[in-house]
């Protein structure tokens, strides 16, 4: 799963969401899952300031970042369901 922007967040956390609610609790992932939340946050924000100045470059470095957390994330929760 990838996002291009902070709008694909959405149908991207559901699926995190269930997928972590399939393992229990675990709060590392959990706390993983939030600090992704946040960086999208801050890609909204960053999105909006591009917008002003017309550029869609301004938030390349930011929506790379996120998606190689949203990888990691995934792939710590398919080990943790194939250990469960």
């Amino acid at each position: 799963m990838q996002i291009q922007t902070a709008l694909d967040w959405q149908h991207v956390s559901d699926r995190l969401k269930t997928d972590l609610d399939r393992i229990g609790y675990n709060p590392d992932l959990r706390k993983m899952y939030n600090n992704i939340q946040l960086m999208v946050t801050e890609l909204s924000k960053l999105e909006v300031n591009g917008r002003r100045i017309r550029s869609t470059t301004y938030t390349q470095d930011q929506v790379e970042k996120i998606n190689k957390a949203i990888d990691h994330l995934e792939k710590l929760i398919l080990m943790g369901l194939l250990m469960k």
